[in-house]
């Protein structure tokens, strides 16, 4: 399973996927999330420092990055959630996964609130470190982002209008052609969106106004 998300079909997909994102998710949404943008701001700082200044001291990257012989031989278990802080893309791809990080923290905080918003955001990179042990060595922010960025989509299919279940409906071909083409990024999408519909079940907590259409 591709870890990097670097080939022409990741890129284009994401793109989409991000695209249907910012597109559906509803203005009152956006509206909220630029009032309490703290949750963004720390997230895009926790992450950006050591993700960046692996540009300067690799050293940093090396000690955080995934890597599955340090983890299942010597037992660096906590590379599992390290891996989020440090990026396997170069400089571009992680200014980039911090745009993403911001776009996919603001929604977040005003549909799920800070807390369950960061669960998901850490728990799914967890989660698909933890199973890329066996893909291979790397780093980076996309799963965490994917994670959350489906989630959100699941509460606003169900919960608003037919804009938002169209988008989730394309969001989730993609995952499944990024799953078809050996792109765990595909993964991600898949585990936030049905981490979401669990959590939209359970919950009591109005995400916001949806638009009907």
């Amino acid at each position: 399973m591709d870890t990097s998300g670097g080939s022409v079909l990741g890129v284009v997909l994401t793109i989409v996927v991000l695209a249907l994102f910012v597109g559906a998710t509803a203005r009152p949404i956006w509206r909220s999330a630029v009032r309490r943008p703290w949750t963004a701001i720390v997230a895009v700082v926790v992450i950006g420092i050591p993700s960046l200044g692996q540009f300067a001291w690799p050293q940093l990257g090396a000690a955080l990055m995934r890597d599955p012989e340090a983890t299942l031989q010597h037992g660096q278990w906590w590379r599992v959630l390290t891996a989020l802080l440090a990026q396997d893309g170069g400089l571009a791809a992680a200014v980039f996964n911090l745009v993403v990080v911001a776009l996919v923290m603001l929604a977040g905080d005003a549909v799920w609130g800070w807390w369950r918003a960061a669960l998901l955001f850490v728990g799914c990179s967890a989660v698909l470190n933890l199973a890329a042990l066996g893909w291979g060595p790397g780093g980076g922010t996309s799963f965490a982002s994917d994670g959350l960025l489906m989630a959100v989509s699941a509460r606003l299919a169900l919960e608003g209008g037919a804009l938002q279940r169209w988008a989730a409906a394309l969001q989730l071909a993609a995952a499944v052609v990024l799953i078809a083409a050996g792109d765990a990024h595909g993964v991600a999408l898949a585990l936030g969106f049905a981490l979401g519909a669990a959590l939209t079940a359970l919950s009591t907590r109005p995400a916001g106004a949806m638009p009907s259409a």
